[in-house]
């Protein structure tokens, strides 16, 4: 994956990973200045929560990710020497007080059990760590540890967390662990919904394997924005549209277009309106664009990866809860990028996974 911005660096030969030189529109580069204070995250704690939660308990808030500084140019890139390392820098950043924890699978064949979790993990200051189904991977143990998490809430079935996991848990010092999961991927989303505090604005996406990337793109202004996300079935829409409606949602945005979500599908939404673009790349320059609209700060940043294989990094990212790009190899993903940066200028970029940026000063 390439992406190289501006103009003069639109060619670049083929790679894995992501290439973006950073360039403010309108100032030169500078160096970062040191980071002024942090995030202050307080966990809601209504509705009810499967798993006791200290900061609910005690009335306790909770450090956060670094606020930006700024600084034009700044770069910040986490990533570890695997996806389950990736999540954990990931939470290293926006979570480093954690009390709780939300697990997901961390394997792609159950990547969609999780794609609602974002509004979830944000709401309870918690970050979305990985684990493979039958054992808890060394770098998500290391973080439970190191942070004395007391509280984990799985997310998935069976199939995708295994029961072997709360035993595991428990060896690291988790005292209470609780699963949230439905019959199928939708039900496990509307799950999720309904443990995310109310709000008059939700959104939707597709749950159908091709299109998984949308909800992941739509996940961090949804996080931010505390509002629900849920997984629409074409087939089957109405419960979507109920689970949005029992959480006071009156306004729907839906990721992606015709071929995402169907037209037939939306009617049980609240208020429908599309954030489409022509391809995945787009999506989800719309769907940040809808964020920004709604109060997100769009030189915050964050650029994921939007291909096969590394959309899990986007999944832990979620609840940082930024305006997401999604990066990929195709010509549209570096003029979605470019055109951002032409719009807003660069503030604080930060590259989660197997995107890598060039240039930029971190």
């Amino acid at each position: 994956m390439h992406v190289p911005v501006p103009q003069s660096a639109r060619r670049a030969s083929a790679a894995v990973l992501a290439s973006l030189t950073l360039v403010a529109v309108g100032a030169p580069a500078a160096s970062a200045a040191p980071e002024i204070g942090f995030e202050t995250l307080t966990p809601v704690c209504s509705p009810a929560l499967p798993v006791p939660h200290p900061g609910c308990a005690q009335g306790l808030s909770y450090r956060g990710a670094p606020l930006p500084s700024g600084t034009p140019n700044q770069l910040v890139e986490l990533s570890g020497a695997d996806r389950f390392a990736t999540a954990v820098q990931i939470a290293e950043h926006g979570f480093p007080e954690a009390d709780v924890a939300v697990l997901v699978s961390g394997e792609d064949r159950h990547l969609v059990d999780a794609l609602a979790t974002a509004p979830l993990a944000r709401s309870l200051a918690a970050p979305v760590l990985l684990s493979t189904r039958d054992s808890v991977p060394a770098a998500t143990a290391a973080y439970l540890q190191e942070h004395a998490v007391s509280s984990v809430l799985l997310v998935g079935g069976r199939n995708a967390l295994g029961e072997e996991l709360v035993g595991d848990l428990h060896d690291l010092g988790v005292a209470d662990v609780a699963r949230v999961a439905g019959g199928d991927r939708y039900a496990t989303s509307r799950a999720v919904a309904a443990l995310v505090p109310g709000a008059e604005h939700g959104w939707a996406a597709s749950g159908e394997d091709a299109h998984l990337v949308d909800a992941l793109a739509a996940a961090g202004p949804a996080a931010r924005l505390a509002e629900p996300l849920v997984l629409v079935a074409d087939d089957d829409p109405i419960p979507a549209g109920e689970a949005l409606a029992a959480r006071g949602v009156t306004s729907t945005t839906v990721a992606g277009g015709p071929t995402a979500v169907f037209p037939e599908a939306l009617a049980p939404l609240p208020a429908p309106r599309r954030a489409e673009g022509v391809d995945r790349y787009g999506t989800a320059a719309a769907l940040a664009q809808e964020g920004v609209d709604r109060g997100l700060p769009a030189t915050d940043l964050l650029l994921a990866p939007g291909v096969s294989g590394h959309l899990v990094d986007a999944l832990a990212a979620g609840p940082l809860g930024r305006a997401t790009l999604l990066v990929g190899d195709e010509q549209s993903s570096f003029d979605v990028v470019e055109a951002w940066f032409d719009t807003y200028g660069a503030g604080r970029t930060t590259a989660v996974g197997a995107v890598r940026v060039e240039g930029g000063e971190s």
